[in-house]
């Protein structure tokens, strides 16, 4: 009775290790992980848990591709060394949908090359881009109704395991690593005050800083967690916004900063009559000249006598007199307050005073010839002309044939070779030239 009741028991035993073995779980898990916002090449492990060998497996995923974008697969670090013989699938990132078929021997003389049973095997790895958004996300192993889109482990036969796997999906948490601004230090003042953030993110990529709309100067402080800003110029008193922004997103408090003084920079709107002579009267149009006693004006970077027209609260005329410039053409005109400056580079169009003139043409007759050549010896050597035909350096130089800043028997030489043997033409070219001082002689 006692050898009976033992060999029922072992019996017993026997039929319920069988049974753990048979309802053993296989089992394929998506790895969860946190990633920063709008990271690129993450990765993320397909894992699978195993009661028996497999010779092939395939996984099906869904996924939301507003959150996430799949932009490779490879093989996992259980199943690389195996180099299976068979290993490919589909991704489409549009629909948001993943499948994947790996199968270890397609020939015979690896027929039994398998996947040993064992837990937490990495058998494939995705890499992925995650959005710009934060939040969690999931990623779905799912058995389809498409051809392929099942998640599947095979014995050597081609057969399912038994009990399929069961599935563990995965959820992908984007952390939101945009700045955030929790606490001002010294927010007030007029511009130039230097005053203090606190929050966190600010040492992302990319940072900005911008308070009553404008660029602001900052630094990231030691801890990373502070951001000391210097505040720009603004029109208006009273709170501003405060926007700070990497590429990770933007953090704004609409009275970030409050000024208590307002910093307004002149604005040329217009410029009226604005070409001729030095002494020649125009007329500029400007924002912010609220202050006649801070008003200072300059044209060509000459100081340039003014006054401020009656009349208009925000824009107001000056009439300006033009400066000597000692020069013609565009001329910038500038105009400042105790807070900045605007500037106009076509401001004033100064009128050329002189003549077009040829280079090396000695006796001004509009072409240059052997009359030239004649006309600067005569004036070196017999004092005939008595002058030349401009006075002034610039007139000067028309004569100096060769650029050696003197005029003399080389020059009246040069001139010849150049007409008669081919030499090198005037150090100042052979295009007619402007020239203060000289008449208009140039065909």
């Amino acid at each position: 009775m006692g050898k009976t009741r033992c060999i029922q028991l072992v019996a017993i035993v026997g039929v319920l290790i069988a049974t753990v073995s048979v309802m053993a779980a296989n089992n394929f898990e998506v790895t969860g992980r946190n990633i920063v916002q709008a990271t690129t090449g993450a990765e993320i492990s397909i894992r699978a848990d195993l009661d028996q060998d497999i010779h092939g497996f395939s996984v099906s995923l869904n996924f939301d591709p507003d959150d996430i974008t799949i932009t490779s697969v490879r093989l996992g670090s259980a199943v690389s060394p195996l180099e299976p013989e068979f290993s490919a699938g589909v991704v489409d990132n549009e629909t948001g949908q993943f499948s994947h078929g790996v199968v270890f021997a397609l020939s015979e003389d690896r027929i039994n090359t398998r996947l040993q049973s064992a837990d937490d095997l990495e058998v494939l790895v995705l890499v992925v881009d995650v959005s710009n958004t934060p939040g969690s996300t999931t990623i779905d192993l799912v058995n389809g109704n498409t051809p392929g889109r099942l998640n599947v482990m095979t014995d050597g036969q081609g057969n399912s395991v038994s009990p399929g796997p069961s599935l563990n999906d995965g959820t992908i948490n984007i952390i939101d690593m945009a700045p955030r601004m929790d606490t001002f230090l010294n927010n007030s003042g007029g511009s130039g005050t230097v005053f203090t953030i606190i929050g966190s993110n600010f040492e992302q990529p990319d940072l900005t800083v911008r308070v009553c709309g404008n660029d602001a100067e900052h630094e990231v402080l030691a801890n990373g967690q502070s951001l000391q800003v210097t505040a720009p110029r603004c029109a208006t008193v009273g709170p501003a916004q405060v926007e700070v922004c990497t590429v990770r997103g933007c953090a704004r408090d609409s009275a970030g900063f409050n000024y208590t003084v307002a910093d307004i920079a002149p604005i040329i709107t217009s410029v009226i009559s604005n070409s001729g002579r030095a002494g020649t009267i125009f007329f500029v149009d400007a924002r912010n000249l609220s202050d006649p006693a801070a008003v200072t004006v300059k044209v060509c970077g000459v100081d340039a006598d003014f006054r401020i027209l009656p009349g208009g609260a925000v824009l107001r005329t000056l009439q300006i007199t033009a400066p000597d410039c000692g020069s013609g053409g565009w001329a910038e005109v500038e105009v400042c307050n105790a807070f900045g400056c605007d500037s106009l580079t076509e401001g004033f169009d100064y009128d050329i005073v002189g003549g077009r003139f040829l280079p090396g043409d000695c006796n001004s007759d509009g072409s240059l010839d052997l009359s030239d050549g004649v006309c600067l010896l005569s004036h070196l050597f017999v004092g005939r002309p008595a002058e030349l035909p401009c006075e002034g350096a610039s007139a000067a130089r028309m004569n100096d044939y060769n650029g050696d800043s003197n005029v003399d028997l080389s020059d009246g030489v040069a001139v010849l070779i150049y007409l008669f043997q081919g030499g090198s033409p005037h150090a100042e070219g052979v295009e007619c030239q402007i020239v203060a001082g000289c008449p208009n002689a140039c065909n």
